[in-house]
């Protein structure tokens, strides 16, 4: 069996306990995985693969992906994200159009991104987030392309943009890039992801309908 099922990942859930979770109530026996790792903070497009498709991960995870992320402006999170320790920060109000000349600049470009060291990406087979949390940072960069980011909503000290990215881009580490930039710290309070590929959150199977999407 060959199958690509989009699913909606709830925030609470790491992208390991969808797995579980689907191979428990759907019955399913056979080699399973994922299209890309989504944090427990965040919520949105998570990609199931079954049988052979597991074969496919390469591939899906140079898919273009769409993310709508929240920005918590003039604060510090220990971990990028709102699952760390946050420390306010005194900063200067940023205007909107400072920040979209900041965003256009980071737009529609090839970069080298610094890996989040809070991420699923792994060194010596153990994940970044593991060395992370006992203080180790390891430093890892990747070439990542950055689509089109347009600013959704802002009202000082929050920002919503929209993020099209491919080749797994960091949302994390684009927003503490934005904010070196702007002079001013922040961390990601919300993400989701809207879309993979041709899969988006309108084609998604919520968690609680895992015993009927194989029947």
């Amino acid at each position: 069996m060959e199958k690509i099922i989009p699913i909606y990942k709830p925030v609470g859930f790491s992208s390991f306990d969808i797995v579980k979770k689907f191979k428990k109530e759907s019955g399913f026996v056979k080699k399973i995985g994922h299209g890309g790792t989504l944090d427990p903070f965040a919520c949105g497009v998570l990609l199931l693969l079954l049988g052979d498709a597991t074969k496919k991960f390469e591939e899906i995870r140079k898919w273009r992906k769409i993310y709508l992320a929240g920005i918590r402006l003039g604060a510090f999170s220990s971990t990028q994200d709102v699952s760390g320790n946050i420390e306010m920060f005194d900063c200067e109000r940023i205007s909107l159009t400072s920040i979209r000349d900041i965003l256009n600049n980071m737009s529609n470009k090839d970069i080298i991104q610094k890996v989040s060291p809070f991420s699923a990406a792994k060194h010596n087979g153990q994940p970044l987030y593991k060395f992370a949390n006992k203080g180790i940072i390891i430093e890892k960069r990747k070439k990542i392309f950055l689509g089109n980011i347009e600013v959704v909503s802002y009202k000082w000290p929050l920002l919503t943009i929209r993020v099209e990215a491919l080749g797994g881009a960091y949302i994390r580490q684009l927003a503490e890039d934005f904010g070196v930039e702007a002079g001013c710290k922040c961390f990601v309070y919300f993400l989701e992801r809207e879309k993979v590929g041709e899969y988006d959150i309108s084609n998604c199977y919520k968690i609680d309908k895992f015993n009927n999407i194989l029947n």
